[in-house]
């Protein structure tokens, strides 16, 4: 996703934050056995929800990886 304006975008269910800078672009990934995950946008902030029982993970255009809670890679920052 790219955001022509700054956002912040909120990881479910830490609640872990990031801010998207205009312009930037993020890559995120879920994953789990249920089909009831969501992005949306909430107050001014994008929301992502993974599925029940699954996880997310995001990272940057240069390729480094987003602390979106404890299922983050052991690189994210």
């Amino acid at each position: 996703m790219t955001t022509d304006r700054q956002m912040t975008v909120v990881f479910e269910p830490a609640a872990e934050e990031y801010v998207l800078r205009q312009g930037e672009t993020i890559t995120v990934e879920w994953q789990g056995p249920a089909e009831d995950g969501m992005v949306a946008m909430d107050s001014g902030e994008l929301v992502v929800q993974p599925p029940t029982a699954g996880s997310v993970r995001a990272w940057r255009s240069d390729g480094g990886e987003i602390y979106t809670g404890p299922d983050s890679g052991p690189d994210a920052q």
